[in-house]
């Protein structure tokens, strides 16, 4: 049996050997970390660059790169590297100012959709005030997903301005526009709002229509009013209905099914209403309308 002096011998020799195994891997990671940061720099390979990009990425905040090769990588000719670093890059700690100077040019000027709307999402992160003129003027002006992306960073900078840039592109909007004004009335909206939720959902194919359900059972949900909330979740059914997919209506039954869950303390005081709800979902379980073509399942609930 050890004695207490060559125990503790033992243990400080022990301790020494980790760190000595943990400084060996730090430093091994950090020489791979360099040189994939050459390796971006020298390479005329767009994938090497690639590679290198997406390694760094990988160690972020674990070992050191120089933060400018983010601003180089979005300068990148190769549009891949520049997509990574967008999608995958998390921009909301950036301060460089090399790198902000590099998002809003992409935003204002790159040729490619998907980049500048990319862009814009980075830099609605980023909260920052020098950016309201781009956020206001891409979302009164551009297209579809653009639009989106613009909106959304200026309702991070000012709710109000927002709300009414939301309602003046209610008519003129589509596809990504349509889930952002969606969310900015669920929000900011009244009672009067959900007949632009209502009209979209009707005309959204298929499976694109749950994304706006979900912010549709929210708003009902911010609003509570019994009578609302019913005669809005029969329009949502019966439009979900109508498209005879079951598979759609099952992801109908957990939206509601989550609704039920989230405002329990709503609906225990509504004992009408969350009696009204369960057998909606036991309609829809039941499934025959389905199978007998029955255009109206639920009659007087």
């Amino acid at each position: 049996m050890m004695n207490n002096e060559s125990s503790a011998k033992s243990e400080r020799y022990s301790s020494r050997y980790t760190r000595g195994f943990l400084r060996m891997l730090t430093n091994e990671g950090q020489a791979l970390t360099d040189k994939f940061v050459e390796q971006f720099y020298t390479s005329k390979n767009y994938q090497e660059r690639l590679e290198a990009i997406k390694y760094l990425i990988s160690v972020n905040g674990k070992y050191s790169f120089p933060e400018k090769i983010l601003a180089d990588a979005l300068k990148d000719f190769c549009s891949q590297v520049k997509v990574y670093v967008l999608k995958h890059f998390n921009f909301s700690g950036v301060i460089d100012s090399q790198i902000k100077d590099c998002l809003k040019d992409i935003a204002q000027n790159d040729e490619k959709l998907q980049l500048r709307t990319l862009a814009l999402e980075r830099l609605s992160e980023l909260d920052d005030k020098d950016h309201y003129d781009l956020f206001f003027s891409t979302s009164l002006l551009k297209g579809s997903k653009e639009s989106s992306a613009g909106l959304r960073g200026l309702y991070k900078l000012d709710k109000e301005k927002a709300y009414q840039m939301a309602k003046f592109r209610t008519e003129s909007s589509s596809g990504n526009l349509d889930i952002a004004i969606a969310e900015i009335f669920q929000n900011e909206g009244d009672i009067n709002d959900l007949a632009f939720i209502k009209q979209r959902l009707k005309a959204r194919n298929k499976f694109n229509k749950i994304e706006l359900i979900r912010i549709y059972l929210r708003f009902l949900g911010r609003l509570e009013i019994d009578t609302i909330i019913r005669s809005n979740i029969l329009f949502i059914s019966e439009d979900i209905l109508s498209t005879s997919n079951r598979e759609l209506v099952q992801l109908l039954i957990m939206e509601l099914h989550h609704f039920v869950s989230s405002y329990h303390d709503y609906l225990s005081k509504n004992e009408d209403l969350l009696k009204y709800l369960n057998k909606t979902i036991d309609i829809l379980l039941e499934k025959k309308y389905l199978n007998n073509g029955q255009n109206d399942p639920f009659g007087p609930i």
